[in-house]
Formats: structure tokens, sequence, C-alpha cells
């Protein structure tokens, strides 16, 4: 006999193979089962065909910046067997998994990807896996709330398509992509998990949590963590009211255990996620460049920082209308150079669907689950609010109470829980749609239909506004009176764009309307009508979606230019050095491109690099390294043995730039041209060796050591700046010695030394606690040097030292994974083997 009562019904509602008429669940018209994968995969395909059907690189700007050259690291290292633990590429070296050098190294379906193809196609059929994923997922958690297979089929479609997440891929938001997709999937299981009575859907929950984290994208993950969380007390507080299922126990007792239940399956989830998040969230705190603006901030600054990125009130109408604000780097005529906003720059787009919008309202006038759909509204609009940043006091109090929002900034990000809650609400409106004329309840029919007819016509208003001028003009006027010219200038060349989508989204609307109307007419069966909204919600999205996707020849990338290739020729021949690229397309001493092609860089981009670092070679955030150009001690002691010159940059001529003592070092390798006249050129430098060793110590504090090492005072050949006496006294002069290379691997060296008296192995690599030295096999410090670098002391006569990573913050995190796995297998074994087991006598 089967369960019955107001638990029965909720599990029916919630099982992710519900039929298609459980009890308590909504019916609509006849969809097969192999119509949501099959249709997803094709609007996937069609979305991506540039991509998909070509050998093409999908272009994403910090793919270009830094993604491809550190998935090529990893992936070229997986390859050779070796997993690496350090990043000796970029900035003097940085941590590989703490410093999330590689984004989503451990996340297993891109690991899958990077291991069966080439990296730039890896990096883009991970986005297409997920976008189609989003749609898969959005259907499962809208069939588990009791909706139509009709309504979750569209709401499915609407997220695949969400210009929130799709037009991430232009600017190499591969993380934002991950947490977006799988933030239905997480609230699918969590769902599941709260109102069946099973072990099964907690193991869930700790799986869904353990990728999310291993993603990587913690800002992302943190926002999606606390909406998740409220829902599930929300839902245990539905639950302890007798709305959500009963067992017998107390009402308090049940959501007591269920909550209790949930939170210790997001622990469990939490350690699978150890070994990548216990690393990260240390360094991140103590050792990144992010410090300065978060932990080691002023209230002031922390606050300006925290803050930036967020949206601003031209964002918010484009949610409307998607043109409004325009963009910096779409594809299409609308959205080539023509943002007006307040950022910097914009590379996507917050677009949710006016469709969509207004389908969802639609779930007002009758839908069931009246507190789920107002729970999703408040989840929606604190998103929204949240996403505005210091425009209202909601980001502010979130600010100032809860933990961890200091960390982060792009207060904009959170728009996806709006988006999310938007498209779920949708599936409630086309329901409720179908549900009217299937009941023929024709008085209730006024409302949604005056609703729509309202929105429609405020749209059309929106439209004359535009067409006249009006809006734009109020806006510039009221709204944002202290707009730069420029900006001013790309809103007058975006207006016309912005008259065009006023007229699509409502003709959109309308259509949309019309066809609501005709199935209440009768003219349209439900089918019909579904498809019909189905392909209005396409147009809606693609159009948004098609500009920020696109494609370039992989060979403009991974082709070494002439100037690059003339470095490589040499590097097999000499010992290690580094290059300081000042050329490149993301600004002088930005450029990582020539790490991809092994060459280790003074400079590069990197989202958490070393602070000490950035201390020593004078860069700030973006900014130039101004002492790697005008010191020429940090380039001597960073081992800097050729420079890539721009030309054609905002420097001009080397020798009226760079410092005598660096310019009498510089001899000419190369040059590139460009319609004929010089565009960078390639000079190499008498650098000093990797490793060397000194003798005479300098002690002073950090705030010292870096203005000592840019001093006349310093000698960068024989002193060594140590923030603490060294371990053993040294005899200051000049070594009579030598270092010879004996491997240079990722994770560790060997080197062997032969000097006259006790000295300091100085290595022009990057200190960080998880690297450790041996000297003749025995254990030695590794001490921090020149601010920045190592040192290791070395006896008088011939050693051996070895330098290999070992990092106990990683080893606790991969035994923390390890357990909290083995933990989930379990529950999901003894889950499965209860299952099997016949009922008891009395039960049925």
């Amino acid at each position: 006999m089967a369960r019955g009562g107001k638990k029965g019904r909720e599990e029916a509602a919630a099982s992710p193979v519900a039929h298609e008429s459980p009890a308590g669940a909504t019916t609509g018209p006849e969809i097969p089962r192999w119509v949501p994968p099959v249709l997803y995969g094709v609007v996937t395909l069609f979305l991506f065909r540039s991509f998909v059907f070509s050998d093409a690189m999908l272009v994403g700007q910090d793919t270009l910046g830094l993604g491809y050259m550190a998935r090529e690291f990893y992936a070229t290292a997986l390859k050779q067997g070796t997993f690496p633990l350090w990043n000796p590429i970029i900035l003097g070296g940085t941590p590989f998994l703490e410093s999330l050098a590689g984004g989503d190294s451990l996340y297993p379906p891109s690991v899958l990807l990077l291991l069966v193809m080439s990296t730039y196609r890896a990096l883009g059929w991970k986005l297409v896996l997920h976008v189609f994923l989003a749609g898969l997922f959005m259907f499962g958690w809208t069939r588990a709330l009791g909706r139509s297979r009709a309504a979750a089929l569209l709401a499915g479609l609407a997220y695949l398509l969400a210009p929130f997440m799709v037009t991430l891929v232009y600017p190499g938001a591969d993380g934002r992509i991950f947490v977006t997709a799988l933030a239905p999937l997480m609230f699918w299981v969590t769902e599941s998990a709260l109102v069946r009575r099973s072990f099964l859907p907690l193991a869930g929950i700790s799986l869904v949590v353990g990728l999310i984290i291993l993603t990587t994208h913690f800002q992302m993950a943190y926002f999606l963590f606390g909406a998740v969380g409220v829902y599930a007390a929300f839902r245990c507080v539905q639950i302890g009211r007798g709305r959500g299922g009963g067992d017998g126990q107390s009402g308090v007792r049940q959501a007591a255990t269920r909550f209790g239940a949930f939170l210790a399956a997001a622990v469990v989830g939490a350690g699978i996620g150890g070994v990548q998040l216990l690393p990260a969230v240390d360094y991140v705190t103590e050792h990144s460049r992010r410090t300065a603006t978060t932990v080691r901030a002023s209230d002031e600054s922390g606050v300006a920082y925290s803050s930036s990125w967020s949206l601003h009130p031209e964002e918010v109408m484009s949610l409307v209308v998607p043109e409004f604000v325009g963009n910096s780097g779409g594809s299409a005529a609308w959205a080539q150079g023509t943002y007006w906003g307040r950022n910097p720059i914009k590379f996507n787009h917050e677009y949710v669907g006016a469709v969509v919008l207004l389908l969802a309202g639609l779930s007002f006038f009758g839908a069931p689950r009246k507190g789920l759909r107002l729970f999703l509204v408040g989840m929606g609009g604190v998103a929204l609010l949240f996403a505005l940043g210091q425009h209202t006091p909601v980001w502010r109090i979130f600010y100032e109470v809860v933990p961890g929002i200091s960390l982060f900034r792009a207060p904009s990000q959170a728009i996806f829980l709006f988006g999310f809650a938007a498209t779920t609400l949708m599936a409630f409106g086309v329901d409720r749609v179908l549900e009217l004329v299937r009941s023929g309840q024709g008085d209730t029919w006024r409302l949604p239909m005056r609703y729509m007819w309202i929105c429609v016509g405020l749209l059309a208003a929106l439209t004359v506004m535009a067409a006249g001028g009006a809006l734009t003009s109020a806006w510039a006027t009221v709204l944002y009176s202290n707009m730069p010219p420029d900006r001013a200038q790309a809103l007058q060349t975006l207006t016309p764009f912005i008259v065009r989508g006023c007229f699509v989204v409502t003709a959109l609307c309308g259509a949309a309307m019309g066809a609501v109307w005709a199935h209440r007419a009768g003219l349209l069966s439900p089918m019909v009508l579904v498809a019909a909204l189905g392909v209005l919600v396409l147009v809606d999205l693609v159009r948004i979606d098609a500009p920020f996707i696109q494609t370039m020849d992989f060979a403009r990338l991974g082709t070494p230019d002439p100037n690059v290739q003339a470095i490589l020729d040499r590097q097999a021949q000499e010992q290690p050095f580094r290059l300081l690229s000042l050329g490149g397309r993301f600004g002088p001493g930005q450029d990582v491109t020539p790490g991809q092609f092994g060459l280790e860089l003074a400079g590069g981009h990197h989202p958490n690099d070393l602070a000490r670092y950035r201390e020593l070679i004078g860069m700030v955030g973006g900014g130039i390294p101004t002492h790697l150009i005008l010191s020429t001690n940090v380039l001597r002691i960073l081992n800097v043995g050729y420079l890539i010159w721009p030309e054609h940059g905002r420097f001009g001529r080397l020798e009226e730039v760079m410092p005598p003592a660096t310019v009498e070092n510089l001899q000419l390798v190369s040059q590139t041209t460009l319609q004929g006249q010089p565009y960078e050129t390639v000079y190499s430098f008498t650098a000093l060796p990797r490793a060397r060793l000194v003798a005479e110590v300098v002690v002073l504090p950090d705030e010292e050591a870096v203005p000592f090492i840019l001093s006349e005072d310093f000698d960068p050949v024989n002193q060594v700046v140590l923030p603490e006496p060294p371990p053993t006294a040294l005899v200051a002069g000049p070594v009579d010695g030598e270092v010879e290379w004996i491997s240079r691997g990722i994770n560790e060296q060997e080197l062997v030394v032969r000097a006259d008296r006790p000295s300091l192995l100085v290595i022009a690599d990057n200190w960080f606690p998880a690297w450790h030295a041996r000297v003749n096999g025995q254990d030695a410090p590794v001490l921090r040097a020149n601010h920045t670098l190592r040192a290791i002391p070395v006896p008088a006569g011939e050693s051996t030292v070895s330098v290999y990573y070992a990092s106990g913050q990683l080893r606790a995190g991969l035994w923390v994974t390890v357990l909290s796995l083995l933990m989930v297998l379990g529950v999901a074994v003894v889950s499965y083997v209860r299952g099997r087991q016949p009922p008891s006598e009395g039960e049925g």
C-alpha cells in the first residue's frame, strides 16, 4: 500500500522522476522524457555552433590573459605524470593550488576534459557542457517543486540561455558559469533531502557542495550556500508547521532534525572540497596580494574595494531593455564600445529575459505554494539590492554583519540568484496559465490578462519615450548628472539601439500575451502554447547571448612571435633566467603570453599572487611594475635575463626611461616591425644567476627592506637582506664558490654548492612556507631573503642541496577530502542497501 497523506504527496512532487500527475503535482501537455535533454542539447549546439563545429578557440578575455597559460601549464604537467604544487612561470612563482593559479584544477569535469583534448578546446567545451547542464538542472529543480513537464521544460530552456550566465563566456568567467549552472542542482538536492526519508539525497548535498567548492569561485559559492541555507531553514519551518509532511514527530523536532541533517551534509561537502578550500583560505588571508584590500585594508578602502564593480541604476534598467546600458566587448553593433555606465568596462550582461519576467509575474495570480513563491521573490529581491552595492543599504548591512563579505568585491555577481528565482517563478506562471484554461475558471482570467496588458503598455510607453529622446535625456539629467563626456558620447551612439531594444522587448512581450490570450480563447492547444512561448524565450535570450560567443584561430595565441621565438632558441643553451615583457595586449608588465611557451616571467597577471613580490617589483593591482623598470638592482636580483620593450608604447624610447646602469647592460637580440616601423624589441640583460652564494647579510624589518634594495647603498652581488639574523654566523665578503643545477623540477630542485666559507644559497624564486630544504641530507631552514626570495644556509666545502615543496595545509586538506568522500560513500551504500531490503511487517 502506498504512503498517503501530505507526506506522500510532498515526496511525490519532490521526486526528480515524478510522473505527469502525482498527487499534488501540476499536469500539463504530454512531454516525452527524451525531449528535455534532446532539446537542450540541440539549443546548446546551435548557440555554440561556431565553436563546436570548428577547430577554433572560444574567446574569453581572462582566458587569453591568464587562463590558457595556467591550464596549459597544468595539463602539460599532468600528462607528464606530475601534479604541480608550484607555478614558476609568472611573478616570481606562486603556489599552484593555494593561490588558485589554475582555477578549477581539481574540478572533475575540467580535469577530465584537459586530459582528453587540447587545452584550448577543453577550455571551451567545459563551458558548453555547463550551459547544457544548467538547463537539465533547472528542469529537475522545477519538477521537484511539482511543476509540469511543460513548465519545467520552458524554465530549463530559459536558464540554459540566460544571458546572466551565457554572456560570461566572453569575459572568460568560467567559475561563475560553473556555479550558476550548479545552482539549481544545489537547490534540487536540498529540496529532495528535506522531503524524502532517505540518506541518499543527503549524500547528494555533500557531493554537490564539494563540487561547487572545487570550482574555486568562492564568492559565487558563498552567495549560493547562503541562499540555499536560508531556503533550507525556510522549508524546515514549513515542515514544522505541517506544510511539508509529517511522520508522527512533533513539528519543531522534525524541522530541527531535518535542518540538522542538512547542515551535517553541507559540512561533509565542505570537507570534500577541503583539499582546495583549506589551503586557499589560509593563503588568501595571509599571503595573497588581496590582503592589502581586504583583511589589512582601512575601513574606508575596504568598503571601496568590496563595493567596486557593483550594478548601477543603468544596469537595472537593462534587465528590462538589454541594450540600454551598452557594452564594451560584444560583437553586435549595440555592444561595441557603447557602455556608458559607471564601471570601468563591461564584458557581460545581467539580462534575465523580458518574457521570462512577464511569465514569472503570472505566478502571483493563484499559483500553488504561495510561501515558496514569496520566498523566491524575497531571495531574488535581496540579491538584486545587494548587487547594487552602495546604491542601497542592503549591501552595507551584509558587509557589516555577515562574515566574509569584506573579502569579496563585485556585489553584482549576486545577480544570478535573482535570475534563478525569476526563472523558477516562470515555471509556476506557465503552469498557472495551463491550469486556468484546463479548469475552465473564466472569471479568474481578468486579473492575469490585465497584468499583461499593463506590462506591455508600460513597455510601449517606454518605447515612445526612448524614440522621443525623453528617456535618455531624463536619465542623464536626474540619475547620472555627472556623466563623463566619453560616456555621454557612448550614450549618444547607443540611443538608436535603445529605441530598437524597447520596440523588440515590447513586441516579444506582446506576442507572449497574444499567445496566452489565443490559448485562453481555444485557438492554441496547450502544446502549441508551450512551443510558442519557448520560441519567444529563445529569440529574446539568444539575441543577447550571441554577441558574447566569439571564436578565434588558436594559432594567433598558440604560435610564438619572432621575438618570443628568439628567446626560446636561447633558453635551452643558457642558465635559468626570467623575461620581463613590457609589451603584449594586457598592458606593460601584465603580459603572460610568453609564459605559455615555458618562459618564466618577472611580471604577469594573477588575481592572487604573493603580496611581497608585488611590493618588491612595485606593482599595484593591474598597474605597471615600476621597480622593474626604474631599478637596476631589482632586475638583477630577480634574474631578469631578457626584456621585451614596446617601441609603440606610452613609455617612449628605452634610453629615456630606464636608468643608465640598466641601459649599459642591454644588448639587442631581435626586433619586430609593424607597417615598417619598430614594434617590439628584445634585449638581453646581464642579470645575477638564479642561484648564487652570498655571505654579507643586512638585517632590516620588512618596511625598510624594499627601500634599501632600491637604494644605491645596496650591493646586489655581495649582499642579501633578511628580516632576522641567519641561524649561523657568516663572515662578510665575496664568496669564492660555484653553484650547479642538478635538476629543476616544478615541485623540487637539486643543486650542488661549493663554497670557501659558510654562506647563504640565494635562490631568486619566491619564498613560501611550504618550501623546505635539505643540505647533505639534513633539514635546513629556507629563509626569506630580499623581502620575497629564498635563502638556505650552506657550510663551507661541497654540499648537495635539495629544495622541495611540502604543504601541511594541503596534506591536511587532502585527508579531510578523503575521509569526507569515504563518509559519503558509506552513507550512499547504507542507503542503497536499506532501500533494497523488503519492508518489515506492518509496513506497506
